[in-house]
């Protein structure tokens, strides 16, 4: 039995690191993995809970703050009890097909699918005239997911653009804090890598607006490299699995809304398939679907908020026990966070209704 998988992304290495009941064979239309980067790199360490450890050489710094920033100036700093990693993102993506490959899983680069027949047996054909038998596939190949769309399980989809660079700065960045900007686009961030080189974007629909926010972000800057790319918003009525088909991380839209990041869900969807392909949808929507749902919920209620109320919430995060819980929860899981917000800060619960 061949489990074929179609991309050597995050998602799809760290399946083929984890499979033990089949053989699983790595399909990657690129020719270099990890390249081009389309990622800001930033985890919490909730990364440890499905890697044992992180290789030195792919850390390239440690966030301890977030600074939260409105149009009109103000910010408040909310300092975090568990340090942020910031990735280098290619050696990252090198480092999980390096597991796979430890694992017994083949990786063939240069192979992009192009349909395949057969129901229980599936013949996949590649643009480079091969054909290759598989009696499981997984897409793992991005938010655009061909695997999806062949599959007849793309389903309705809702595609940001996500407009990064990899900058040099003429001032020092401080290093330990990561800025967020409310108001431009969705949102807006600086990720220090070092003192002089941070990842500087933007996301939100492909608009006139983006673009201008984005130029005013990136204009005192020297760009060293583009990383920009696509993002799917989460849609709780994704198919996941469909028989002997199934998709995981963007492909599957499994990216949490508030801050678009994917990785540590992507991780655990492979784990899932890993352990037992039946039920695997149903398992990551019961474990995890709320956690995304809420974060739906929470970037509709953020993209509806005026300038004032931009500044409402902040002035309410201000306080040291809003702070504290901020501070304490882990962002990829918000369902806990968001109670226990609307449980101690009653001035939230106008917001907060909007949730449900």
């Amino acid at each position: 039995m061949v489990v074929g998988i179609i991309g050597a992304g995050p998602a799809g290495c760290f399946l083929g690191s984890k499979i033990k009941w089949d053989e699983a064979v790595i399909f990657e239309k690129k020719k270099e993995i990890g390249r081009p980067i389309q990622c800001t790199g930033i985890v919490t360490e909730s990364v440890y809970r499905l890697l044992d450890k992180l290789p030195s050489d792919i850390i390239k710094n440690y966030i301890d703050t977030f600074r939260i920033r409105s149009l009109d100036g103000k910010s408040i700093d909310i300092k975090l009890d568990k340090k942020n990693i910031i990735m280098d993102r290619a050696g990252f993506d090198k480092h999980i097909a390096e597991l796979a490959l430890s694992n017994g899983a083949k990786i063939k680069k240069g192979y992009e699918l192009i349909g395949w027949k057969g129901n229980d047996k599936l013949s996949l054909k590649f643009k480079n005239g091969e054909n290759f038998d598989v009696d499981y596939l997984v897409g793992a190949d991005g938010p655009n997911s061909f695997v999806a769309k062949n599959a007849g399980i793309y389903g309705k989809r809702e595609i940001l653009i996500g407009k990064q660079v990899r900058v040099k700065s003429k001032e020092k960045f401080e290093t330990n804090v990561t800025d967020v900007f409310f108001g431009m686009g969705e949102f807006a961030w600086v990720v220090p890598e070092s003192e002089k080189i941070a990842r500087v974007g933007i996301i939100g629909e492909n608009t006139k607006e983006l673009n201008d926010n984005y130029k005013k972000l990136i204009k005192n800057y020297e760009i060293l490299e583009d990383q920009s790319g696509i993002i799917p918003m989460y849609n709780p009525k994704q198919v996941m699995q469909k028989n002997n088909i199934a998709l995981i991380g963007d492909a599957a839209t499994q990216v949490k809304a508030t801050t678009y990041g994917g990785i540590i869900y992507g991780l655990i969807a492979g784990s899932y398939i890993a352990e037992e392909w039946d039920n695997y949808e149903k398992k990551f929507k019961n474990k995890l679907g709320k956690d995304l749902w809420v974060s739906l919920k929470m970037r509709n209620v953020m993209n509806k908020l005026s300038e004032e109320e931009c500044n409402d919430i902040i002035k309410i995060f201000e306080k040291d026990e809003n702070k504290a819980i901020l501070s304490k929860e882990d962002r990829n899981f918000p369902t806990k966070l968001v109670l226990k917000l609307l449980m101690k800060e009653t001035r939230l619960w106008k917001y907060g209704f909007k949730l449900f």
